[in-house]
């Protein structure tokens, strides 16, 4: 036995272990009874920032529906995107539980204060409106909950995922919303969800942010192009390498500055590429910002280039220029967006996913969870060919 299979055998058990854990947590909490309070709805949502952006003017639709617009609603969300939540939808949600995922794994008094702080809320309705729907994290929180109504998605088609859920949490929801397993471009899924759960048509063609009240305290230059090197998965991290090249032709070609932006966690990335260059035109403000800020920086500039992250979505929701370096993962569902949405955007993929793509040979389910393609195929030359075409389009 290889070590990658010992090691897929040593999560499962350990997953399987956690959730006996949580549903023998869950149980001793139960034991306490607490009255359900009319007019309480919780919304779980515990994916990522782009995720986020992708949801949250559904959200502010949901708060003024002629049903709900009398209840106090709570957003169960992650805490990685709680500072641009806190922004972008204080008037949507009356109180927020901020959950941090790390520590809900496997710190067992952390779970067992969240599963017993949601209980004790005596919620109404709790609705969890993630389509790749999670057992360890929003479905045992939903079954914590003990809400009278518990609404979730059927959830994506993953062989793996979808013969679990059945097993274990489809009985946690007391209504399961039915949507369409073909891979479907995120906005739309999760319109598709609230459509179906609010029983009307909503008329919003794209997800839609504003940072106009957000002040900045940073010397920030003027015309500049923005970088963001990073990425979580070291598979959808185009090189340092070729992040470097391309501002040493981008430096070269205009006038405009460059800014690389991005979290903490990048910083030794852009570090590789900062200490390139001496110029001032060049600045890091890595790990300088909040999620506001670096929404704020993303719409004032000229252009955006980034790997397929959260950026991109910040870019496409405040309608700026951007250009993602992706190998293809989620390719359907998160990349590239749809052309009726109308913006000023190119995605670029390895040459041989392209041509696939270009010649309408993609299954696009093949890449729901991943892709086997290496993103530093794509060349320099590709990236600032693509800058080229929107800079002279502008």
């Amino acid at each position: 036995m290889n070590i990658k299979k010992s090691l897929l055998i040593f999560v499962k058990i350990g997953n399987l272990i956690n959730f006996l854990i949580n549903s023998l947590i869950i149980k001793i909490i139960h034991l306490k009874k607490r009255p359900i309070k009319e007019k309480t709805l919780l919304i779980i949502k515990l994916d990522s920032i782009g995720d986020y952006i992708l949801v949250q003017n559904f959200f502010s639709i949901l708060r003024t529906d002629s049903f709900y617009r009398n209840f106090k609603i709570t957003l169960c969300g992650n805490i990685i995107w709680k500072d641009l939540a806190e922004y972008c939808s204080i008037n949507t949600f009356d109180e927020f539980i901020w959950i941090n995922r790390k520590k809900f794994r496997w710190n067992l008094i952390y779970k067992f204060n969240i599963y017993n702080k949601i209980y004790l809320k005596g919620y109404e309705v709790a609705i969890e409106t993630i389509f790749s729907r999670e057992i360890l994290f929003g479905d045992t929180i939903i079954k914590a909950s003990k809400a009278k109504e518990r609404i979730g998605s059927t959830g994506s088609p993953e062989n793996k995922g979808k013969w679990k859920r059945k097993l274990f949490t489809d009985n946690y929801y007391t209504k399961l919303i039915t949507q369409k397993e073909e891979n479907l471009f995120e906005f739309y899924r999760n319109k598709e969800f609230f459509e179906r759960l609010l029983k009307k048509k909503i008329d919003i063609t794209k997800a839609v942010l504003n940072f106009n009240s957000v002040q900045l305290n940073l010397p920030l230059m003027k015309d500049y192009i923005l970088i963001v090197p990073g990425a979580q998965e070291k598979v959808r991290r185009w090189s340092y390498k070729k992040f470097a090249e391309l501002i040493k032709l981008l430096l070269e070609a205009y006038q405009y500055n460059i800014l690389l932006v991005g979290s903490p966690s990048e910083k030794e990335i852009t570090n590789n590429i900062f200490n390139q260059f001496k110029s001032n035109r060049v600045q890091d403000y890595v790990g300088k910002t909040n999620l506001p800020e670096f929404g704020k920086i993303i719409s004032e500039a000229k252009l955006l280039i980034s790997n397929d992250t959260s950026a991109i979505h910040f870019a496409a929701a405040l309608n700026i220029s951007f250009i993602c370096i992706s190998n293809g993962k989620h390719l359907g569902r998160f990349n590239p967006y749809p052309d009726e949405m109308n913006l000023k955007c190119i995605f670029i993929y390895p040459d041989k996913l392209e041509q696939r793509i270009y010649s309408n040979n993609v299954n696009y389910d093949e890449f729901r969870t991943s892709s086997n393609y290496n993103i530093n195929e794509i060349s320099t030359e590709k990236v600032f060919s693509a800058v080229k075409k929107i800079l002279e389009a502008n």
